[in-house]
């Protein structure tokens, strides 16, 4: 292979990877969480940055943000249930909080803003430490392999069957 088709394929291997471990982290931060949906989730990690190289030797690199700002609790699945302390829903408690149901008529989980009765705003749960966690044994684990195995298949397809001019 030509150092041009080295440096596209490596750019595209770079691209795939980042869109592969974008779609696991989505994937498996659902199931982890216990979200109803991925819609909450596919807000938090749609920026990914690709930096492609300046010359100099330095093909690029990939950063990935991902939010693991607080939820609000109708994302997640479960029914809410009034505790002595406040409410709980899906293995989460939430102190001084009460059921109620939302504007789309949904139970959930609400909390007072201040210290009179109104205003009240749906209870946010706490997902960072465990979604830290997820992110960095599961899914940035396997980077490495999923690279090199996109790099392959670009040399391959750039070499054998010249693909990409």
């Amino acid at each position: 292979a030509s150092e041009k088709q080295i440096a596209l394929a490596y750019s595209r291997a770079l691209r795939r990877t980042a869109s592969n471990m974008k779609t696991q982290a989505r994937k498996g931060l659902r199931e982890r969480l216990g979200l109803r949906s991925a819609a909450e989730l596919r807000k938090r990690l749609a920026g990914f940055k690709f930096n492609r190289g300046g010359g100099g030797g330095d093909l690029g690199s990939v950063r990935m943000w991902f939010g693991l700002n607080d939820l609000r609790a109708s994302a997640f699945k479960g029914r809410p249930q009034a505790t002595p302390g406040g409410a709980s829903m899906a293995g989460r408690s939430v102190s001084g909080g009460f059921v109620a149901k939302n504007r789309k008529g949904q139970r959930t989980i609400m909390r007072r803003v201040g210290r009179k009765r109104y205003p009240i705003a749906e209870a946010r749960l706490d997902i960072e430490d465990e979604a830290t966690r997820f992110i960095e044994d599961e899914v940035f684990d396997e980077i490495d392999e999923v690279f090199f195995r996109n790099f392959r298949a670009e040399i391959r397809a750039r070499t054998i069957y010249e693909v990409g001019g």
